[in-house]
């Protein structure tokens, strides 16, 4: 992609999200758009991000569902860089949103910088803690009819998260349990299993793929480790709950 078409897509994506009117996909415009250019449209908009004064606060994972990637013939997760006007105390404006959804979480928060192309699931829960989250995924494409370099070149659909407390567990991360009530009623349970085997795995992913471009995940950097669970359509009004036994929870309540 030569420099002037990159330019418009990131003024696109960059409108799209202060404008919250969704825009056509690139794959819809841009035949053959490659996962090599979805990668470079990602990394140049969290440059721009950066120059523009953006705090980056972690970095949140996509795909990671196994029966998600086998339906859509996607051979591996995508991560996006968390920011830290996307985090929230547990109350969500749909004033600012295309069209959102939310699903829970288990997040991490390493005690060290992680770095290296062959670091282990084992190293990565050794040297964290652990929490509950609930992240928002709001596409700035105008339909959730998306490929996967969409998606990519979207930073994964980041848009804003809530997180619990962070606690060190004496369990392996795959037996972690959490369960979303939504409105207090219905509940969509998990264990850390559902996520790419285990978080951990996750996390492990996450730092092999920043290796290749000389990066580490830093100390106390936040990672939503991808959906527990199957997300939820967000609407004015509703109230999103998380619990685990070994997590404790965390809360997401949608306002106008």
């Amino acid at each position: 992609m030569d420099p002037i078409e990159l330019t418009r897509v990131l003024d696109a994506l960059d409108r799209a999200e202060s404008t919250a009117i969704g825009i056509p996909t690139l794959s819809s415009r841009h035949c053959g758009l490659s996962d090599a250019d979805a990668w470079a449209i990602a990394a140049a908009r969290d440059e721009r991000r950066l120059a523009r004064g953006e705090v980056r606060v972690g970095y949140k994972l996509g795909w990671t569902s196994a029966a998600m990637r086998e339906a859509l013939g996607i051979d591996q997760p995508n991560h996006g860089s968390l920011w830290g006007h996307m985090a929230t105390a547990g109350t969500l404006s749909m004033a600012s949103r295309i069209h959102p959804k939310a699903e829970p979480e288990f997040a991490y928060r390493p005690q060290r910088e992680l770095s290296g192309a062959d670091i282990t699931a084992a190293e990565v829960a050794e040297a964290g803690e652990w929490a509950v989250s609930l992240e928002v995924v709001d596409p700035r494409w105008n339909s959730y009819g998306f490929t996967f370099a969409d998606n990519t070149a979207d930073g994964s659909s980041a848009a804003a998260f809530a997180v619990g407390e962070f606690r060190t567990v004496d369990i392996p991360p795959e037996q972690l349990r959490l369960t979303m009530r939504i409105d207090g009623d219905e509940e969509r349970s998990a264990t850390g299993a559902a996520v790419f085997g285990s978080p951990a795995e996750s996390v492990a992913f996450l730092v092999r793929s920043l290796a290749e471009s000389g990066k580490a995940l830093q100390k106390d950097m936040i990672v939503l480790t991808g959906g527990a669970t199957s997300p939820v359509d967000l609407k004015v009004g509703m109230l999103l709950e998380v619990e685990s036994p070994e997590l404790g929870g965390c809360r997401l309540e949608v306002v106008p």
